[in-house]
């Protein structure tokens, strides 16, 4: 089962509460293994999709301002400058160019904003485009479905050499079934680790869950997201939720780094991909042993999901207890 993580850049010029809670969260598990926990640190690699192609993108004239986070309102030109100096390039689709009264381009603004990401130990390029100029022809790209075809967030790493030049978070603007877009949301992309699409989606829904559960608080394992990845891919494979082989799966992941614990979810049908991350959450939310695992704050832990031809998304997420 192939992530939803696409391969960027697009074609431009070269420039100078959900219902089912209980039965889509089947059983928690645990296994308790003694050893010492091992700590490390970033997801592993991303499974690779095509996207198409984009219209070729006007200039729309460019803004540089030095530092850790620049600031190039050209498409083109912040995806060469980002690919340049290895940055995170954030890119802010918005309804209008310019407009200071803009929700999202207002937030990225703010000072107080622009400290959080110069502070996240990532360089980042941030872009403001305007639906008018190149951000219908972005936001209509298949590889940006998740945008909901209009205005919206999405970031592309340059950065981590695991998914070097692939989307790795959508924020869409228009609202869907359980995604509501506040400009807050976008504090949390400074912090999120390194990863997929899919795997920086399912953290982002732990972390904007109103309780504030704690079990992305800790390392995020590369074995671990390897292995919540595997299990997602295997429950959309057979269309089925459940901890499957988990005993044998237990004993693989937790030997000699403490006890290892797994909770799964599945969303509605038909539903896309930030959408289902929050509906599985809130079905976690629903389920008392479930809960205790997302909301306890875990040594190590790894999120994913994929979606099945049934159009139904699998939530896995792994943990290693604290000591």
């Amino acid at each position: 089962m192939m992530s939803n993580t696409h391969v960027f850049p697009l074609n431009v010029p070269q420039q100078t509460a959900s219902g089912r809670a209980c039965s889509r969260t089947g059983c928690w598990m645990l296994v308790a293994v003694i050893g010492p926990l091992a700590a490390t640190a970033l997801a592993g690699p991303a499974a690779q999709t095509a996207c198409g192609t984009t219209p070729a993108l006007p200039s729309i004239g460019s803004e540089v301002v030095s530092g850790p986070v620049q600031r190039i309102d050209d498409y083109a030109a912040a995806t060469a400058a980002a690919r340049q100096s290895g940055s995170m390039l954030l890119v802010s689709i918005e309804p209008a160019s310019g407009n200071p009264a803009d929700a999202a381009g207002g937030h990225l603004e703010r000072p107080d904003l622009q400290q959080r990401f110069a502070a996240s130990g990532t360089s980042w390029v941030f872009c403001r485009v305007g639906m008018q100029d190149a951000g219908a022809g972005l936001a209509g790209d298949p590889g940006l479905k998740e945008m909901r075809r209009g205005p919206g967030i999405f970031v592309v790493d340059y950065a981590h050499g695991e998914v070097t030049g692939r989307i790795v978070s959508i924020l869409p603007r228009t609202p869907g079934k359980y995604y509501r877009f506040s400009p807050s949301h976008i504090d949390a992309l400074a912090s999120l680790p390194a990863g997929t699409l899919t795997q920086r989606s399912m953290i982002l829904a732990v972390r904007l869950h109103p309780e504030n559960p704690q079990s992305t608080g800790g390392t995020c394992d590369p074995t671990l997201c390897r292995e919540a990845a595997a299990h997602s891919a295997h429950q959309a494979r057979i269309r089925t939720q459940g901890h499957h082989d988990w005993q044998t799966r237990s004993q693989r992941i937790a030997a000699g780094r403490g006890g290892a614990a797994e909770v799964c979810a599945e969303s509605w049908e038909n539903q896309d991909l930030l959408d289902s991350c929050v509906d599985c959450v809130a079905s976690w939310r629903q389920s008392s042993g479930h809960w205790n695992a997302v909301r306890s704050p875990q040594a190590a832990y790894g999120y994913d999901i994929r979606r099945g031809s049934n159009g139904i998304w699998y939530a896995t997420g792994i943990f290693l207890k604290q000591g």
